[in-house]
């Protein structure tokens, strides 16, 4: 975001805002209004995908039993074969979306709405946050339209705050405190609203935080100690709450005391790391999270055009948390061929502030029409970030995420859920492969049983629960395969039938298998797949025979 006192006032041949209020505030409603559309318009439509059903189950057993359960009815709630487990409770994770989310998640039914309000919510407060900052420092006429074509446009800021998911708490949490970060004066209670932001984050993320915590450090000791030091007793109060409440969450929310994700994390060596780095700092731009040429021309300008301070501090601490995620990151980079970019959804705002910086530097003294003009292309396309060599190509992608809120396609959660409802029996055992599909069905039609999601011999912490969670123990009555696992499945059933346990095709749900409305942008479509093998790319059940 601009920095307090770093916000260049360019001549301008427009009129300045008026600072009574009348015009300023019709503008930010008619902003509010635009981000709201992209925000809550269709927000229920798509079922929930893996990770947010994940999310939303423990949610809903957070409103009957206090904690993040895993318990859900007849079903349980285990990923990964209860790798993020521990006594048949959540505890992988950190705590506070599922808190947050409990008293919606209670009462939602099977519907996607509700899961997601919250943090749909928070984006609507993002906006206007960073609506206000501008008003707080004074920006020019044209880098408040420049600023407003960057939110209107980054389509990634509005797809992260609809999903049910941290992404939504973290984003708005680390705005605001790089709000109260730049503006501090010198207050006790600055401080400690900084603080309880920053317990927000770890409670929301824990890699969030220390990636966050790590780029304002650098910042810190560089820059903002010049304006303003901190003294001896500021940094017990601004260290105090996240410090013990913290380590409270982290006591028992502790991802350090699972083996299983311990191990996976443990897999990349140093320069698996700082391959990750890489791609963290690549797929930035490749998300449209900001271009990256224009993150690259901001240290030039710093040395080139003028001393504003911005430009260098928005790279170091690009840079910082990029860096800092990739050591802490469990993503293995062996295998892989792209970033976990959903980590680094709180540098989206500063990659928009930046950008508006670079391009108001550029056109300081150009017309306005001419910085209009510039702002629709940078902002409005994906021109800049050299879509013209990715798969999708030169697009609009904010004009694309229109279209899909105004006549959105199905998906195939909500293609299976429904034929779920339709056709099995209460109680009727499904296995669904991959696992991970599994989870959105859990919450979408939910009488089913959904099998073998746990190995066999049972760790201690499963012993006692029915046979039908664990894999091999009892056939179940359906297999749902999701796509090219199918051919797996097939050849499972061959050997299956020699001992005896038979299975007949029930359906084939016409519809393409994998969730392409994901918030990753090289994951996610904007149209619906049409053209796709249906032999084995779509969504097959097969029934046991009797």
């Amino acid at each position: 975001m601009p920095l307090e006192g770093n916000v260049k006032r360019f001549p301008n041949n427009t009129p300045a805002a008026s600072s009574a209020g009348g015009a300023e505030i019709c503008e930010a409603a008619g902003v509010l209004c635009l981000a709201a559309f992209l925000l809550f318009s269709q927000l229920g439509h798509y079922a929930l995908w893996d990770d947010e059903a994940e999310t939303v189950l423990p949610a809903r057993a957070v409103w009957q039993t206090g904690d993040t359960n895993i318990v859900e009815g007849h079903n349980i709630v285990a990923p990964y074969q209860g790798l993020v487990e521990r006594d048949l409770r959540e505890r992988g994770n950190p705590p506070l979306s599922a808190y947050v989310l409990a008293p919606f998640a209670a009462f939602s039914g099977t519907g996607a709405f509700l899961p997601r309000l919250p943090f749909a919510l928070c984006g609507l407060a993002c906006v206007g946050l960073v609506l206000w900052w501008l008003k707080r420092d004074k920006a020019d006429r044209i880098t408040w339209l420049l600023m407003v074509f960057a939110i209107l446009g980054n389509v990634s800021f509005f797809l992260y705050f609809r999903q049910a998911r941290y992404y939504g708490i973290t984003m708005l949490c680390s705005v605001a405190a790089a709000y109260i970060y730049l503006h501090w004066n010198g207050s006790w209670r600055g401080l400690l609203g900084l603080s309880l932001l920053l317990l927000a984050v770890l409670a929301s993320h824990y890699m969030t935080f220390a990636a966050l915590a790590g780029a304002m450090t650098v910042d810190y000791f560089f820059w903002q100690r010049r304006v303003r030091k901190l003294r001896l007793l500021d940094w017990f109060v601004l260290l105090g709450p996240v410090g013990l409440l913290g380590a409270i969450i982290v006591s028992i929310w502790n991802p350090f005391l699972l083996p299983g994700l311990l191990k996976q994390a443990g897999s990349n060596s140093l320069g698996d790391r700082l391959t990750l780095f890489w791609w963290n700092l690549r797929d930035l731009n490749r998300n449209e999270f900001c271009a990256g040429i224009l993150i690259l021309l901001a240290p030039v300008l710093y040395f080139v055009k003028g001393k504003n301070p911005f430009l260098l501090r928005g790279v170091v601490s690009i840079a910082v948390y990029c860096f800092v995620m990739a050591m802490v990151s469990p993503q293995p980079a062996r295998g892989a061929t792209v970033a976990d970019v959903r980590y680094l959804i709180p540098l989206i705002p500063l990659g928009m502030a930046l950008e508006v910086t670079v391009v108001r530097i550029l056109t300081r003294r150009a017309p306005v029409w001419l910085c209009v003009a510039l702002g629709i292309v940078v902002f409005g396309t994906n021109l800049v970030n050299g879509g013209l060599f990715f798969p999708e190509g030169l697009r609009s992608t904010a004009w694309c995420f229109a279209k899909e809120l105004i006549s959105p396609p199905s998906d195939p959660y909500t293609e299976t859920a429904n034929w779920i409802n339709e056709h099995v029996n209460e109680n009727a055992s499904i296995w669904v492969l991959p696992g991970y599909m599994a989870y959105p069905l859990i919450y979408h039609a939910p009488k089913a049983i959904y099998a073998w999601q746990l190995a066999w011999p049972p760790e201690p912490q499963f012993r006692g629960l029915p046979a039908v969670h664990f894999r091999g123990q009892i056939p179940p009555d359906y297999i749902i395969c999701f796509g090219p696992v199918v051919r797996d499945v097939l050849g499972r059933m061959q050997h299956w039938a020699s001992l005896g346990i038979q299975y007949e095709r029930a359906a084939t749900i016409d519809f393409f298998w994998k969730d392409m409305y994901r918030p990753e942008l090289f994951w996610r479509s904007f149209t619906p797949i049409v053209d796709y093998n249906k032999d084995l790319e779509a969504i097959y059940v097969f029934k046991r025979a009797s």
